[in-house]
């Protein structure tokens, strides 16, 4: 990878403090209101936003912004390491030069994330789900980035958490030219807009250049077709390790990497470290992933357009309270439907159907391993295998009516596909 910017920090002494800075980027920044889809209606590109001033220049595009922040969340990489990287490489994706939309740069560079084609073909990704693995896409591009940036410091599962000095190693590896991670300038100038992301930054029309929109678009995932009920269970199935004899994983994604148990872990938008401790020992501060319900919590979130919160934690969803969904029973279960286990309900996943023969269910399960200290990981589950089954709960789509899901014993995985 080449950068295209310049040496802009100069003086070691800025670097030290940038460094610091890092290792403080637990609080991340947010912004007001929720992230537009990435196309505009129709399928239609729009113009990208000319630069003209300096003080715009350092602005985030609000599409790139949710790629950054997405991505970043899942792969366990600060989104704005990965917002340095693209403000430096191509000021996320407005450079005019050779290289960033099509062709290539002096260098044999490409795309938003600047990728040489011997790099693209160790790293390259699809980020938008679409089946195309493109490096002038900017979500193949930036998922692609957390790939290398990951891969070229050996600590290639998002469960392994990155200190500051991680970073400033891979992103050196990123661009390394003749220099140590100390003199590289590049290195400088990506930290640099690191710092200044995380501290503030403003946000931008977004840019649709090299976005191939009637493809799906940026952040358009497969699973967001079907019936609601199986959508929930799709968008839980994303996270959920593909192991022998398993349904199929609704929606590709790389690396297939498990993502672990993690006692309250998880967010609306996707895996999160969790915290310490549960009555059982369990402790999540040290673990990337999900708990139980907040596995459920973000599925439905998601499935539902970001319109439906349930409750977070099984006991304040078992028993039913409330008009947010309605009690089924073990005989009328269909695909998203909420399964609840132990006397009090202390574990929930949500079922998916038939496949081979055989009744599944998605969790994110309490287990640990103590020998080797191994935790569990999101799965399907045998749901005819479980014991101590105690209710199940349909939740309402937003509209507040229960339509008809597929019927109980169907094979969802066409539908969620």
């Amino acid at each position: 990878m080449i950068g295209i910017g310049g040496f802009g920090v100069t003086g070691f002494a800025v670097f030290i403090v940038v460094v610091l800075l890092l290792a403080m980027m637990g609080v991340i920044p947010g912004v007001s209101g929720i992230m537009q889809a990435a196309c505009a209606s129709g399928g239609t590109t729009t113009t990208p936003e000319v630069v003209q001033a300096d003080a715009a220049a350092d602005a985030i595009p609000e599409n790139y912004l949710k790629i950054y922040q997405e991505i970043g969340q899942r792969q366990n990489i600060p989104w704005n390491v990965l917002a340095g990287i693209g403000r430096i490489e191509t000021n996320h994706g407005r450079s005019t030069l050779p290289g960033v939309h099509s062709g290539e740069n002096y260098a044999g560079a490409g795309g938003p994330m600047q990728f040489i084609k011997s790099s693209w073909a160790l790293y390259g990704a699809d980020g938008d789900g679409d089946g195309k693995k493109d490096r002038y896409d900017p979500s193949d591009a930036v998922l692609a980035a957390t790939k290398h940036l990951r891969g070229s410091i050996g600590k290639r599962s998002p469960s392994m958490a990155l200190s500051s000095q991680d970073v400033i190693n891979a992103v050196h590896r990123y661009n390394p030219g003749n220099y140590t991670p100390q003199n590289n300038p590049y290195v400088h100038d990506v930290m640099a807009a690191v710092n200044r992301y995380g501290r503030d930054y403003k946000v931008a029309p977004s840019n649709y250049a090299g976005v191939d929109c009637t493809a799906g678009g940026v952040g358009s995932a497969v699973w967001r077709t079907g019936s609601f009920g199986q959508r929930i269970v799709a968008a839980a199935a994303y996270y959920a390790q593909r192991d022998p004899g398993t349904p199929p994983i609704p929606e590709e994604r790389y690396p297939n990497l498990p993502v672990h148990y993690s006692w309250g872990g998880g967010t609306l938008n996707g895996p999160s470290r969790g915290f310490c401790c549960s009555d059982g020992g369990y402790d999540g501060a040290d673990s990337f992933g999900f708990d139980c319900s907040g596995l459920v919590q973000y599925a439905v979130y998601q499935a539902s357009d970001k319109k439906i919160v349930t409750p977070d934690t099984t006991y304040s969803m078992w028993p039913l309270v409330g008009d947010w969904g309605v009690e089924v029973s073990r005989e009328e279960l269909a695909p998203g439907d909420l399964v609840f286990f132990n006397n009090p309900a202390s574990h929930v996943g949500i079922y998916y159907g038939e496949y081979n023969g055989k009744r599944w269910f998605v969790e994110a399960p309490q287990t640990w391993l103590v020998v080797g200290r191994v935790r569990d990981y999101v799965k399907f589950s045998p749901f005819d295998n479980r014991r101590n089954f105690t209710g199940a709960i349909r939740v309402k789509p937003p509209g507040g009516q229960v339509r008809a899901m597929a019927p109980a014993g169907a094979g969802v995985g066409a539908g969620a596909m």
